[in-house]
């Protein structure tokens, strides 16, 4: 038996490295995987309907180990093919916020806390109650909702280690893309501020009162920033040294007229572009 199972997590292995390197959407090539590993989990579970296991251990063994290294592959390629369709269409700033609220739900995906700290644990007092089938309780399955789970393939429990083999390996890949989009992201903010692509070219009185309108609006961290934070910020990424705002912005208080003279002059223009496009 192991060295059946070892054979089918060496055929999936050398499939999905075939797979990877097709010229195809990602898509469809995790539609491949699945079908794949799909296929091979029936295998397995043929071999197992005519199987005696030599002793408990053996039997214990292929439902808290074999089993689970097969089985986590169809949940992470499962959940990455939901995450890889949410992610199309998506900006590189969407998709990164998108992988980290991803990332952090992974943390609080388990079922059964209790299990979860057994397995992480080691321990292997109780896997004669979770890793063989005999010893199956439905009223104590975090997994039930599959009505016609079919009890000559499972135990309690391997379901629990597959889910967590998942989880490992789809925090990884997460992690990996999460790094590359901030990269991406880094170099192309890096770029647009060392290329000048947006230069402020209204006045300093005008961006002052822009920025403290923002500040007013509490638009950023929902109000938990400061003005100089704002300031260093549309400095940095319009390329224009401000100076002191503070007096800047005395100065635009003390106005006579209106107060919002460039606030003003946005709303004038926006509204005056949406009445022509309404033409």
């Amino acid at each position: 038996m192991e060295n059946f199972v070892k054979n089918i997590k060496q055929d999936i292995e050398v499939e999905i490295q075939r797979i990877e390197q097709q010229d195809i959407d990602i898509l469809d090539k995790i539609k491949q995987i699945v079908g794949f590993i799909q296929t091979s989990l029936a295998r397995l579970k043929a071999t197992i309907a005519d199987y005696q296991f030599i002793n408990p251990e053996e039997e214990i063994l292929f439902f808290k180990v074999r089993k689970p290294r097969i089985s986590s592959l169809l949940i992470f390629y499962i959940r990455l093919y939901q995450i890889e369709r949410n992610r199309i269409g998506k900006s590189p700033s969407a998709q990164y916020k998108y992988l980290k609220e991803e990332y952090e739900s992974l943390k609080n995906i388990s079922s059964d806390k209790n299990f979860y700290n057994y397995y992480q644990a080691g321990k292997t007092d109780s896997d004669h109650l979770y890793f063989m089938r005999k010893h199956y309780d439905i009223l104590s399955d975090v997994h039930c909702h599959s009505l016609d789970r079919d009890t000559s393939f499972s135990t309690l429990h391997d379901s629990s280690v597959a889910e967590i083999l998942a989880n490992k390996q789809l925090t990884h890949y997460l992690s990996t893309e999460i790094d590359a989009l901030s990269e991406k992201l880094h170099l192309k903010f890096t770029s647009i501020i060392e290329s000048k692509l947006l230069q402020w070219t209204e006045s300093k009185v005008s961006l002052v009162e822009f920025i403290y309108a923002l500040y007013a609006g509490k638009c950023f961290n929902n109000g938990n920033t400061n003005l100089k934070e704002i300031a260093f910020c549309c400095e940095t990424l319009f390329d224009i040294e401000i100076g002191d705002f503070y007096r800047i912005f005395l100065e635009i208080r003390n106005r006579k007229k209106s107060r919002t003279q460039f606030l003003d002059k946005l709303k004038e223009k926006i509204t005056q572009m949406m009445d022509e496009l309404d033409r």
